[in-house]
């Protein structure tokens, strides 16, 4: 199956790259900055807006101007790049996708510049070839399937100091074949997720087991003085310890997820409301840490790569506190029960693989065209007990 995607690779640039691609980084900030103030200023001048052409035209004037000469050093694809990228921040802006584009700065923790055409990889050798540059880079990293076109090549550079590479191309994935399994899955803090087998799998809690180290440090950095060597030193020193962390949450993430892709055909999930939930600052840190939104997208995609499917039901539907064996709803269940007792059918339950079943059924339901979004109305209606009438028909159990 051919796809578009984009694997990351750690790169490994010489010294005296090293100030090339500084200038890369510079140039790229400043072309954004420029032609923003520029947008701005003809906007609120004369209220025309001007676009991408108008700009891509501008920057081949000022090129030729003294005063610009080192616009030159720098690849020009990575000029017009900045200018589609600020085109593209005011297009998402109008169409209220997000906010209006802000000024870039030298002082963010990532710098980073595009190479849209005439990037070279070599998988074999492990070497990245890009324009303005003499000597290809090193790299590190893999891939799945096979690279059959390259569209563009991302440089950045983190708060710690490494250089990567993000290739953007059409890879070539082999399907999979159809396993026929169908699972249900509760997401939570104490385990990362508990299926409706129940089959549990570990929180690791990376963040928790570093956070002794990472306050030392911090505490570190708080005692250097603004603008010094030992400051900026030390921020580097915080930054990998932070990107540590990250790193081994990602790793264990994609372990987790490409197994269930590889073991069931449909995997059922909550759509839960992350940003709401750290809302609660008693549970914000852990919500954070385990991370429930980069494993779901993960498992989103890897699903379309593989022929999979994942089937998301309403975040309101009451998997907890209905009995997956009678269905009945319980009127409130506080979190700090993890095992309860059916009073109707008298089966005991253990809190997270009961909702495990019921997120599971509910995805049968919705497969079969039977469950909606109305479900989870009426059945806050029934634990209410409520005796209005509501438009929408009950959940149909399989």
């Amino acid at each position: 199956m051919l796809v578009q995607k984009a694997v990351k690779v750690q790169i490994y640039p010489r010294e005296s790259d090293k100030e090339l691609l500084a200038k890369h980084f510079g140039v790229r900030r400043f072309i954004f900055n420029k032609f923003l103030e520029i947008r701005q200023k003809e906007y609120l001048e004369n209220k025309v807006s001007i676009g991408y052409n108008a700009c891509s035209a501008l920057v081949t004037e000022m090129k030729k101007q003294p005063e610009y000469e080192w616009l030159n050093e720098v690849n020009s694809q990575s000029i017009q790049a900045a200018l589609k990228d600020l085109d593209g921040a005011y297009d998402k802006f109008f169409r209220k996708i997000s906010k209006f584009p802000k000024f870039k700065s030298k002082h963010n923790s990532r710098q980073s510049f595009k190479v849209p055409q005439f990037a070279k990889i070599d998988w074999e050798a492990k070497t990245l070839k890009i324009p303005k540059f003499k000597t290809p880079f090193k790299f590190r990293g893999k891939y799945s399937g096979e690279l059959i076109k390259i569209n563009s090549v991302t440089i950045s550079k983190n708060a710690s100091g490494k250089y990567f590479a993000s290739i953007q191309g059409e890879f070539e994935i082999p399907e999979k074949e159809s396993t026929g399994e169908i699972i249900g899955v509760d997401l939570g803090i104490k385990s990362l997720l508990i299926d409706s087998n129940g089959t549990e799998i570990k929180n690791e809690r990376f963040l928790k087991k570093a956070l002794k180290n990472i306050k030392y440090e911090q505490r570190q950095l708080s005692k250097k003085k603004k603008g010094s060597n030992s400051r900026n030193k030390q921020r580097k020193v915080l930054a990998k310890q932070y990107q540590k962390v990250t790193d081994q949450r990602n790793n264990y993430l994609h372990q987790v997820s490409t197994k269930l892709i590889n073991d069931n055909q449909v995997i059922v999930l909550e759509d839960l409301a992350v940003k709401n939930m750290v809302k609660n600052h008693k549970l914000a840190q852990a919500i954070s840490d385990v991370s429930w939104g980069s494993l779901v997208s993960m498992l989103k995609y890897k699903a379309i790569w593989y022929n999979r499917q994942v089937i998301q039901i309403d975040r309101f539907y009451p998997s907890s506190k209905t009995c997956s064996h009678c269905h009945h709803l319980m009127s409130s269940m506080d979190l700090s029960i993890r095992e309860w007792v059916c009073p109707s059918c008298g089966t005991h339950h253990d809190r997270d693989v009961n909702a495990a079943k019921n997120i599971l059924r509910q995805g049968l339901n919705i497969m079969s065209g039977l469950g909606t979004k109305s479900d989870t109305k009426q059945k806050r209606m029934e634990a209410s007990g409520s005796k209005q009438s509501p438009r929408s028909p009950k959940i149909h159990v399989l």
